[in-house]
């Protein structure tokens, strides 16, 4: 099975170069971005020029992409897994003929993370000394409740609530968009991983890495998670060999685990335990009013 180019996976194409402004904005690993460098990225998804004033959560969603891909791209060069000229061809065959334009200025990024996608899906001893390296943090049974809502601002609330003191159950019984689970506590029992999306996998993990219980807002396609890890079972983990068309999921959630990520704020906050950059939340009232409280 091979995996969907990059450009069906994203949607969207984003590229940009550290130049102009000395001053970084996004790190990931070994790759940077300066300010300037963020303006452009931003300007080629949008359509919009640098100096125009962007909607802060499309900034962070294109600057979320970046760091997603960028970590895995230094994963693999940890390990000594760097795409070669044939590879980068390759994958530039296979991004043009799924639609994106042969001029298009992103191209050269696009290559790039295709190429690693391709490499993680080609195996190859590197690529199975960086997953075994860190297949631990991906090695457990996860017992997890969760509240579901629609709209970010109201997952903000919700974690606000809770924090504050909040009874989970109760919330969830009053506010969780999720019927069957909402009745029972938020309870969705104990599952490997696999069992949710990717983004909730991740989440729940990222909880797990940085020692805590609650984590969100996470987006899924079903709307805004708020998820409490109740109980953890560690596993044994799953051999390279047995991962079948889940290691780029897998070395992807390896990536945004194990690598040194730093966004400026100015751009959305980097969220260690969500794994995502998010933008920057709005006022609570409108949202506590909305549900209730």
């Amino acid at each position: 099975m091979h995996t969907a180019p990059l450009v069906v996976l994203l949607a969207i194409a984003v590229v940009a170069s550290a130049c102009g402004s000395s001053i970084t904005a996004v790190r990931v690993g070994n790759s940077t971005l300066d300010r300037d460098g963020v303006a452009d990225l931003v300007a080629e998804v949008t359509g919009r020029p640098a100096d125009a004033t962007i909607d802060a959560a499309a900034t962070a969603g294109v600057v979320d992409r970046f760091v997603r891909y960028e970590a895995l791209v230094d994963l693999l060069a940890e390990y000594g897994v760097v795409s070669t000229p044939e590879d980068r061809s390759t994958a530039r065959d296979r991004l043009i003929a799924a639609g994106l334009d042969a001029g298009d200025p992103s191209l050269p990024r696009l290559i790039a993370w295709q190429a690693a996608l391709d490499l993680v899906e080609a195996g190859g001893a590197g690529v199975q000394a960086a997953y075994e390296a860190h297949a631990q943090l991906l090695s457990h049974e996860l017992c997890t409740s969760h509240i579901l809502v629609s709209d970010e601002d109201d997952a903000h609330a919700v974690l606000y609530l809770l924090e504050s003191g909040g009874d989970f159950a109760t919330l969830a019984a009053s506010v969780s968009q999720d019927p069957g689970s909402g009745q029972s506590g938020g309870s969705l029992g104990c599952v490997p991983l696999g069992a949710f999306v990717p983004t909730f996998e991740r989440a729940a993990l990222g909880a797990l890495a940085e020692d805590r219980t609650l984590v969100g807002p996470v987006p899924s396609q079903f709307g805004f998670h708020v998820i409490r890890v109740d109980e953890v079972h560690n596993l044994e983990p799953v051999p390279f060999a047995k991962l079948g068309p889940r290691a780029s999921a897998a070395l992807l959630q390896v990536a945004g685990l194990s690598r040194e990520i730093q966004v400026d704020a100015r751009y959305g906050t980097w969220d260690r335990a969500v794994g995502r950059v998010a933008p920057p939340a709005g006022p609570l009232a409108p949202a506590l009013a909305r549900l209730g409280s």
